[in-house]
């Protein structure tokens, strides 16, 4: 064999054997990426709670332990992204909760924290938190939160998660309570929802000692704009209590005794 037929053959074998590490690699990549668990214990651990300037229900530490406890690094039992998310959404006060990774490798948590609106106290002594969405979730051991109360023997039937989905009566008292929350003006007055028996309402304000009967929760924003009147005119020019009860539940007028 020539000296030229070596060099070729020497190279064509060297051609073969790279080719077949390249294969090779490429092949243990694929395993290692496939029984590789989805989520391993690398990097830090973030946790962001965005909480809409309410009490902080959700420490970071609860988020921790509740990480802690799934044995992320643990080969043989990776978890998804969807899995720990829905565990942390599991944990009391998170409205939501978004995790990923950064570049870093880092596990970024994003924790939305529930808002509540209002606090439910019954005559029996039950108490929860209702959020934007009219879902009961309980009381905080850590913080109160400063929300309008809802009081009355009428409160009792609220303490029912099934009645605040299937009852028209609470849609329209959860988007008067809404109103309520999210108006500057509204929130600062009106401090207490007392519903009676038949579950008409009665308001109680921060400042005044009237008792301001709304009725049903229909057409409140009209109520609303009732009340509204009698602050800027009986209010203003005879001042604070020269009436006991302002009667808002009357198409067209406002009952004053």
């Amino acid at each position: 064999m020539s000296k030229e037929n070596k060099i070729q053959q020497f190279f064509k074998q060297k051609g073969a054997i790279s080719l077949t590490v390249v294969i090779f690699l490429v092949l243990l990549s694929i395993v290692f990426t496939v029984t590789r668990p989805n989520i391993v214990n690398e990097g830090e651990m973030i946790i962001n709670v965005t909480n809409y300037n309410a009490p902080r229900f959700v420490e970071a530490t609860e988020v921790k332990d509740a990480v802690a406890k799934m044995n992320l690094d643990r080969t043989d039992q990776g978890m998804s992204i969807k899995e720990i998310e829905n565990s942390l959404n599991a944990i009391q006060f998170v409205r939501n909760a978004e995790v990923s990774r950064d570049v870093k490798n880092n596990l970024v948590i994003d924790i939305e924290q529930d808002r509540p609106i209002a606090r439910i106290l019954t005559p029996s002594g039950k108490s929860t938190y209702i959020n934007q969405e009219g879902k009961m979730i309980g009381l905080s051991k850590k913080h109160a939160a400063r929300v309008l109360l809802i009081t009355g023997a009428g409160a009792e039937k609220l303490m029912s998660q099934n009645y605040w989905e299937d009852s028209y009566y609470t849609y329209l008292l959860l988007e008067f309570v809404n109103k309520l929350s999210n108006d500057r003006f509204w929130n600062a007055q009106i401090t207490q929802l007392d519903i009676n028996k038949d579950m008409s309402i009665i308001a109680y304000p921060q400042v005044g000692k009237e008792r301001i009967e709304f009725g049903q929760p229909t057409d409140y924003l009209k109520k609303l704009g009732k009340l509204k009147l009698y602050y800027n005119t009986i209010v203003s020019t005879k001042g604070w209590n020269v009436y006991k009860n302002i009667k808002l539940q009357y198409a067209g007028q406002i009952v004053c005794d």
